[in-house]
């Protein structure tokens, strides 16, 4: 429809409100097609040509438009949340290419890899380091956007960000993944970023104007936990009752969630079998990157299949490494994470 509209051309007849609801239309259409192409498994609709449409609007600046009134040119033009959510989609377009290519290559080219993710990571930071301190992540600006009312829209626009983030060095944390020269970073990044994802929700849940009550969230928040479950299960003994923590913390604000969006269940039921594939391997490479493991990331509107485990021949060496490693208690470890997300009655666990 949107192209059928030919929204992104404009019209010279319109006053600035229209062109600007417009271009907004067109940009929403756009991240939501590139969503929408990794949730569910779908062909991208929309391309950015040579006539896109100009970036939105500063939002207090759109707010403060005026019927009948000209379309603001260049020179007064201010960037805002929505024109950075755009350029921040047009990288996570490049991740999913990246995982595309993944699930695609029986044979992968680690250099090739390497490369790609380097690439996405420095432009990812430098995308961050750019933003100034008006739009950095902090308490003291959750507060400010929330009383201007903007507080859902800069939430939502951080915790994207530590989603793509989390998408891209995923992978490094299979155990079975050949060693790289920055494996070992970026599965600690990973694992960052899974954990300024739980600080915005906890920050963001003090100001009702600013919490992050889009249902997308929920998907978001279960990938976020399957890099704490890692961490819980693989992380050093002093990391384990801040993981918990976390973890208690992102299921809260699953169940608060699904108050408002029934949805949210088939969300909840993709986490039980992320849940039930680590509790039932027979290794402990439980977060092995594969077909399955992109399907849970990504397609967040579709059923997740049971994972059919992979036999992995362990030599007697192999086990007394595990033992040695602490994960002959891995059970154990996995059985107190399951009793942290069933502590709310109201939530069906399926063990």
């Amino acid at each position: 429809m949107a192209q059928m509209l030919d929204l992104a051309s404009g019209n010279e007849n319109d006053d600035g409100i229209t062109r600007e609801l417009k271009r907004r239309i067109w940009w929403t259409c756009f991240i939501v097609d590139i969503w929408s192409s990794g949730g569910g498994s779908l062909a991208r609709q929309l391309q950015v040509g040579e006539h896109q449409p100009r970036l939105p609007l500063e939002e207090i600046a759109f707010l403060e438009l005026r019927p009948g009134e000209r379309d603001l040119g260049d020179a007064a033009w201010k960037t805002g949340i929505w024109s950075h959510m755009v350029r921040m989609i047009e990288l996570y377009k490049e991740i999913q290419d990246l995982l595309r290519y993944l699930v695609a290559t029986t044979q992968w080219d680690e250099n090739f890899i390497e490369n790609t993710v380097h690439g996405l990571a420095v432009r990812l930071l430098a995308f961050e380091e750019k933003l100034g301190l008006e739009l950095t992540f902090s308490a003291e600006n959750v507060a400010r956007h929330a009383r201007r009312g903007t507080g859902r829209l800069f939430t939502g626009f951080h915790l994207g960000y530590q989603y793509y983030c989390m998408v891209l060095f995923y992978q490094y944390l299979d155990k079975s993944r050949p060693s790289t020269r920055n494996g070992a970073a970026y599965a600690d990044r990973c694992k960052l970023h899974a954990r300024r994802f739980c600080d915005i929700l906890r920050t963001a849940r003090q100001w009702p104007k600013a919490e992050a009550l889009h249902n997308i969230n929920a998907h978001i928040t279960i990938v976020s936990s399957s890099v704490l479950l890692h961490n819980y299960m693989f992380g050093d003994a002093s990391e384990l009752a801040d993981t918990q923590a976390r973890l208690e913390s992102n299921l809260e604000f699953m169940v608060k969630l699904r108050r408002y969006w029934p949805s949210v269940e088939l969300v909840i039921n993709r986490l039980n079998v992320f849940l039930r594939s680590c509790v039932s391997s027979t290794s402990k490479n439980t977060h092995r990157f594969d077909k399955w493991m992109v399907k849970f990331l990504q397609e967040y509107s579709m059923t997740l299949a049971e994972k059919e485990e992979e036999e992995e021949p362990r030599s007697p060496q192999s086990q007394m490494d595990a033992y040695d490693d602490g994960f002959s208690q891995r059970n154990l470890t996995m059985k107190g994470v399951i009793s942290t997300y069933g502590s709310d009655r109201t939530v069906n666990y399926g063990f």
